[in-house]
C-alpha cells in the first residue's frame, strides 16, 4: 500500500512537570498521570506515515473530508507503551477527522503534536494532538486547536480551539451575565444540543445551562481585588446535554459568533475537582 510521508522539523523541547491526569473546562488541558517528562532534542529528521486503514475504529467520517497533508510530531516522553493501543498516526488521523466534524479545521501544512497519557482515575489511556502552525515553536506556541480520542478504540472525548484576543473587548460582570443567560439561553441549548450530536453521534435529549465564562481582558484586572473583571474579549455560555444514552457532555459555545469552543464527554467515574471535569 502507497504510504505518504510527512517530514517532522528538528525541535528543542522543554522541560514539562506533569503531575495530573485532568480534563479542564473550556481550554481541555489533559495532563498525564503522576510522570515528569523530560527535555529532549530531537537530532534528526523521522518520517510517520500518515495513509492507513482506519475502517475498524470508533469514528463518524463526514462525506466533506479531505485527508489534508499534515505532518505528526510524537512527543517522545509521552508516547504509547499500550500494545492494544492506536498507532500515534492513526490517532492523529482520527483526531483530524473529528476536528473536521466539530469546526471544519483545514489541517494542511499543519502539525499534529501528539502526547499519549493514562488517566488513573478512570483507568482509561487516550491520545492527545495539538494542532500547531507551521513555523511554530511547538515548545511555546498555543496550539490552535486539540482533541483528545480515547487510544484504544479511537472515540472522541473532548475538542477545543484557541481563544482568539480580539481588538476590542465588552463590559464583563459575571453576576449579571450568568442571570441574564440562564434566562435567555433557549438559542444556546439548541445549539449545544447540535453540537453534542456532532461529536457522539447520538441523539440529544436534554440540555441544561451551566454557566458562563469569559476570556479576560489582563489589563482590566482589578489586582487588588482579585476576581473583579471587568473587561473581556469574548464570554462564553457553558452547557450540560444529555443524550438518549444518558451520557452527558460538556458544550462551551462562543456568545459572540454561536459557534462552538469547546466539547468534553463527562465521566462520572472522574474526580470532581478543579482539576477535573465530570
Amino acid at each position: 500500500m502507497k504510504q505518504t510521508v510527512g517530514k517532522k522539523k528538528k525541535s528543542t523541547w522543554k522541560t514539562v512537570v506533569v503531575s495530573a491526569a485532568a480534563i479542564t473546562l473550556c481550554s481541555t488541558v489533559f495532563i498525564g498521570a503522576n510522570n515528569v517528562a523530560m527535555a529532549m532534542a530531537l537530532d534528526k529528521e523521522e518520517s510517520i506515515s500518515t495513509t492507513y486503514n482506519v475502517s475498524n475504529t470508533f469514528i463518524d467520517k463526514a462525506e466533506d473530508y479531505v485527508k489534508a497533508d499534515y505532518q505528526v510530531l510524537e512527543n517522545k516522553v509521552m508516547r504509547s507503551i499500550n500494545s492494544g493501543a492506536l498507532p500515534v498516526d492513526q490517532a492523529a488521523e482520527i483526531g483530524a477527522q473529528y476536528l473536521w466534524n466539530m469546526f471544519k479545521v483545514d489541517l494542511s501544512g499543519k502539525t499534529i503534536y501528539m502526547s499519549f497519557f493514562i488517566d488513573s482515575d478512570v483507568a482509561k489511556a487516550y491520545w492527545k494532538g495539538d494542532i500547531v502552525e507551521p513555523d511554530s515553536d511547538i515548545s511555546d506556541a498555543t496550539p490552535t486547536y486539540s482533541f483528545v480520542v480515547e487510544a484504544i478504540s479511537g472515540a472522541g472525548v473532548s475538542a477545543s480551539k484557541k481563544y482568539e484576543k480580539k481588538e476590542t473587548t465588552v463590559p464583563f460582570d459575571p453576576e449579571k451575565l450568568r442571570e441574564e443567560y440562564r434566562n435567555n439561553c433557549d438559542e444556546y441549548l439548541e445549539l449545544a444540543k447540535q453540537f453534542s450530536e456532532k461529536h457522539s453521534g447520538v441523539k440529544a435529549t436534554m440540555a441544561e445551562f451551566k454557566d458562563i465564562s469569559a476570556n479576560i481582558d489582563g489589563s482590566s484586572i482589578d489586582h487588588k481585588n482579585p476576581g473583579n473583571y471587568s473587561r473581556a474579549y469574548e464570554v462564553f455560555v457553558q452547557v450540560i446535554v444529555t443524550d438518549e444514552q444518558g451520557q452527558k457532555t460538556e458544550v462551551t459555545i462562543s456568545t459572540d459568533s454561536k459557534t462552538l469552543q469547546s466539547i468534553n464527554t463527562i465521566d462520572p467515574n472522574r474526580k470532581n475537582n478543579e482539576f477535573h471535569l465530570g
